[in-house]
This record gives structure tokens, C-alpha cells and sequence, in this order.
């Protein structure tokens, strides 16, 4: 491992800039030594943490010394830190701004019941001819979720979301859990094109069957519980908010699993408008982009930004100005939320406690975009010591290996391929 201390900030820029070229490839943090479980694959979504290197940050806690019984993750996404703490009877305590997001983290953190699930799958399946075509949403809504699907498509999901309402009101602890199972198949019953991580119609695609895709996602579901072993949950508080302004947990956490967001790569609001529109998280799914890491909607003053940037922001934001100013003003943006997140991840932790970035590296209009320098900066600043690095091989990509200028992922080559590698950076709290 290449390690980075206190005085390695003394480092002229150019030595600074370049530092985390000699740290070494890991095998061991490249590839998983088994198929993740099938929990981890109950929903669809972008650029998913991979269950494995959440082994690998506990195995490196461990031989730190550091013992954890609470784990925490400020970017959990989908839940893949909290499913695999979970599964190895720790806490958790973790945030994302995405309600959709927590909603499967939340789903995935608890200890499903496959006789029951079924049981009431099957009743809503049922019931599902019966229930009203006329969907409970606001006009907004409805005006913004209609052009993507056809009429008998939009009028079988307003059934299915009925029906569920019926027989599982929102005080019943096993709603969660279908309005998962929903929030899963209203985009392949749906026009969006397949396999696309942004809003694009594809008028020709033939959507899958609503009441078919419902049965065999409850079906996937409940096998995946089986699969889990059958014990109560450890605590986990999944909470919707944005690092920067959530208040801290009432536990400090002793080992923080977490990989941020690219900047100007997913919005991610808009991926998941569908699941939002429909779940009533809100009237028109722009909104929720406000307060997003990474969002290109977002810009600082330039001005103000450099003078709270570390050196690594700097010269990012200094590069890409000459270029194209909006980009850098979003840029600039973005490494400011992230050196405060870094900073707060320091608050949540417990003295001596550990936290594990996973963090990659890209280029924007051609110029080098050093996220994991960037981030070494905000460790040493926010006052994390001993920080270890290795490169991981990226090869768990596959739909969106490219970008375009502006930042966005692509799966058509636009001589700009992306994530070869990424960077785990392990600090630890004085």
C-alpha cells in the first residue's frame, strides 16, 4: 500500500499532484472470491457499490485492530454496506439524498418474510383486476409519467399501485418492500430505452406485462430472503438526507464503507424519476435534484470557491475555466461538498475509527479531473492521518464505460473510456 501522511501536505504541487501514481494495483480489492447474494440484486441501479469491498474494508479494520460493531455509510445508495454489515450482525447508520435510493437500502437491511410476502403478493395479484385504473397522484405527476408508457401500460401500473395500496397500507411494516418490488418493474414496463442511465425514449421497445414483471419480482424477492439466513436484524438507521446537513448519528460509528458521487455523471433525480413520480416522493421529479453532490444544476461563484478549495480543487477548477466556465463552476461545486463531507465523516467517527473511500478518476474536456488527490487533501485537511491507498481494476462497468465532454456516461465510444481503475483510500481518525 502507498501510504500518506501529515507532512506529505508539504509536497510541492507538482510532486502533490502526482503522488498516488505509485500506488500498487490489489487483486484482493479487484475481484470478488464469490457471487454476491441475490438481495443485492432486487432493483436496478447505476453504478452499484460491489458487495465485496465492503469485506474487504472490515477485513482491513481488523488488521488495523480496530473492532466495529457500527458501520456507516454517507452515501449508502442502494445499500450494499448496510446489507453486508447486516449480514455480519453489525449496526448501521448511513444517509443519501435519493428517496428511492434509501427506500431499497431500507428494504435491503431487513430481514424479509417470504411466507408472509408471498401471502400478500398473491393477494394483491388477485385483487389486481378489481382495482381502479385511475391513479393516485397529482396532475403534475401524471402529466410528467404518462408520455412514457402507453395507455394500457399506464392504466395496469395505476391497478397495481391500487391494489397495493389496498392490501398493504403505508403503516404496514412489509410496504417497503412493495413498493421495491413497484418502483422495479415501472421502468421496463415503461418506453424508457433499455439499459440507458439517462431519460430516452425508445417508442419501439415492447415493455414487459405489469402484473408478470410484478409476480416474478416478488418471486426473485422472496427467494433472495430465503437465501439469507433467517435471524433477527441488527439496528440500522437509513436516513433520507444530504451528508453536509444531516445531523450527526447519536453513536459515533467506529468503520465509515462509502463510495461518493461523480461529478456531472448521473443525475441521479433523473434515472430515477419514474420510481420517484410513482411513489409520490414528488409532483415533478426536478426538485429532488436540489442539495445533490455531483449535479451539473449546481454552481459556486468561482470567486468564493477558491478561496475555501485545496490545492488539488484548485488546479482542477483552474483547468477546465479557460475551457468551459459553467463546467468548472459545477466542479468547483462538487469538491467543495466533498471536502465537507470528508469533514463530517471525521465528526461521525469515533476516535481511532477508520474510513474506507472508494473514489475514481476521469477527464472533462480533456482535462484531468483528480478526484482521489483531491480527496487525499481533504483527508489530511479534515484531520485523518495514515492514509492508505491501492488502485482496484474496474471491470464490473460494462454499460457505461465512456463519457462524453460534459462529464455524462455513455455506452457508445466517444474516445474518452473511463474507469479502468479506481482508488480505495483507507484513513484513520486521530
Amino acid at each position: 500500500m502507498l501510504l500518506i501522511q501529515e507532512d506529505a501536505r508539504g509536497d510541492k504541487p507538482g510532486l502533490k499532484y502526482n503522488r498516488l501514481r505509485d500506488a500498487p494495483v490489489s487483486a484482493a480489492w479487484s475481484e470478488p472470491e464469490a457471487r454476491e447474494d441475490k438481495i443485492h440484486q432486487i432493483h436496478l441501479y447505476p453504478a452499484r457499490f460491489p458487495a465485496f469491498i465492503v469485506e474487504r474494508a472490515l477485513e482491513y479494520a481488523a488488521a488495523r485492530g480496530v473492532e466495529v460493531t457500527r458501520v456507516g455509510d454517507v452515501f449508502c445508495g442502494s445499500g450494499t454496506v448496510t446489507q453486508v454489515a447486516g449480514a455480519r450482525n453489525l449496526e448501521f447508520w448511513g444517509c443519501d439524498i435519493n428517496p428511492v435510493a434509501t427506500l431499497i437500502a431500507r428494504v435491503k437491511s431487513a430481514r424479509g418474510e417470504p411466507e408472509r410476502f408471498n401471502e400478500l403478493a398473491a393477494d394483491i395479484s388477485a385483487n389486481f383486476d378489481r382495482a381502479s385504473s385511475v391513479p393516485d397522484l397529482s396532475p403534475d405527476a401524471v402529466s410528467r409519467l404518462a408520455p412514457w408508457y402507453r395507455p394500457d401500460q399506464f392504466g395496469d401500473l395505476a391497478k397495481l399501485r391500487n391494489a397495493i395500496g389496498a392490501k398493504v397500507p403505508a403503516s404496514d411494516p412489509s410496504r417497503a418492500a412493495f413498493d421495491c418490488a413497484f418502483s422495479a418493474i415501472v421502468k421496463p414496463a415503461s418506453q424508457w430505452r433499455k439499459r440507458s442511465v439517462k431519460p430516452a425514449m425508445d417508442a419501439r421497445k415492447a415493455p414487459t406485462a405489469v402484473l408478470q414483471a410484478f409476480v416474478r419480482q416478488c418471486d426473485f424477492m422472496s427467494d433472495a430472503w430465503a437465501a439469507m439466513p433467517n435471524r433477527p436484524a441488527p439496528s440500522a438507521e437509513i436516513l433520507d438526507g444530504d451528508v453536509n446537513t444531516i445531523e450527526r448519528p447519536n453513536f459515533p460509528i467506529d468503520l465509515i464503507i462509502t463510495s461518493p458521487p461523480y461529478a456531472t455523471s448521473y443525475e441521479y433525480a433523473d434515472v430515477h424519476q419514474l420510481s420517484a413520480l410513482w411513489l409520490g416522493y414528488a409532483d415533478d421529479h426536478r426538485r429532488l435534484r436540489a442539495g445533490v453532490i455531483g449535479t451539473s444544476t449546481r454552481r459556486t461563484d468561482l470567486g468564493r470557491a477558491l478561496r475555501h478549495l485545496n490545492s488539488i480543487g484548485m488546479q482542477v477548477v483552474f483547468s477546465l475555466f479557460e475551457k468551459d466556465r459553467a463546467l468548472a463552476e459545477a466542479m468547483a461545486t462538487y469538491f467543495l461538498d466533498m471536502q465537507k463531507a470528508v469533514g463530517r465523516c471525521h465528526e461521525f467517527l469515533r476516535p481511532g475509527g477508520i474510513c474506507v473511500f472508494v473514489v475514481g478518476n476521469t477527464q472533462l474536456n480533456g482535462v484531468r479531473i483528480d478526484n482521489a488527490n483531491h480527496m487525499v487533501e481533504s483527508l489530511l485537511a479534515a484531520g485523518f492521518t495514515d492514509i492508505r491507498v491501492v488502485k482496484r481494476s474496474v471491470t464490473n462497468k460494462p454499460n457505461t464505460p465512456y463519457r462524453h465532454p460534459n462529464g455524462r456516461l455513455s455506452s457508445q465510444p466517444t474516445g474518452m473510456h473511463i474507469y479502468a481503475e479506481e482508488f480505495v483510500l483507507m484513513a484513520e481518525r486521530r
